[in-house]
């Protein structure tokens, strides 16, 4: 493999829904070209801020509150807008009367008629 591989910053954004936790977390993407292969071929590697070697932060994401797992990769910045919704009072709005939908008109029997 080359001895200087080409590396990309690239920031995500994480919710866990277990707990509701967002985060952000920046990561240097490796890239690694092996010199004898003729084809070109560039295999990548992702570096998390303290410097340790990551299959995929979007695989291996842990939530830094509770240590679930059940973790949601969401749009940079994305993680910090919503949460400043959260806590941003929000101006009074006007309610108005929602009136029931009618039925939708469909072209076959009901559902659980049988045809």
């Amino acid at each position: 493999m080359t001895a200087e591989p080409r590396a990309v910053p690239e920031t995500f954004a994480f919710t866990c829904g277990d707990c509701g936790h967002c985060w952000e977390a920046t990561f240097q993407v490796m890239f690694f070209t092996d010199p004898t292969d003729t084809t070109g071929l560039t295999t990548q590697e992702y570096v998390d801020e303290e410097g340790k070697a990551l299959r995929s932060p979007l695989a291996d994401a842990i939530c830094p509150k509770c240590g679930g797992r059940m973790v949601h990769v969401l749009e940079a910045g994305l993680a910090q807008r919503a949460r400043r919704a959260e806590h941003e009072p929000q101006p009074p709005h006007e309610h108005r009367l929602h009136l029931p939908h009618l039925p939708h008109r469909h072209s076959g029997p009901p559902e659980d008629e049988p045809r």
